[in-house]
């Protein structure tokens, strides 16, 4: 049996990154929008397209369930 601090570490871990793989497909525009600056002044955005807006959804999702997969087999592997 391993010591709280390592299974904490093998729980949260995973959980962060389906936080973040959750964020990235719920909101990818927001994820992957960028300003921009001209050497005048003016600032104007680049917005990603549709494809990639789908792509990163799509990756979100698979990304967030494998690391609750690992979470999940964290406790089925480590009692």
């Amino acid at each position: 049996m391993l010591p709280a601090p390592f299974r904490l570490f093998f729980v949260a871990v995973p959980l962060l990154v389906a936080g973040g793989a959750l964020a990235m497909a719920a909101f990818p525009r927001k994820m992957m929008s960028w300003q921009t600056r001209s050497p005048d002044g003016s600032t104007g955005r680049i917005e990603p397209s549709d494809t990639r807006v789908l792509a990163m959804r799509a990756t979100g999702v698979v990304v967030a369930a494998l690391a609750l997969l690992m979470v999940v087999a964290n406790f089925a592997f480590i009692p």
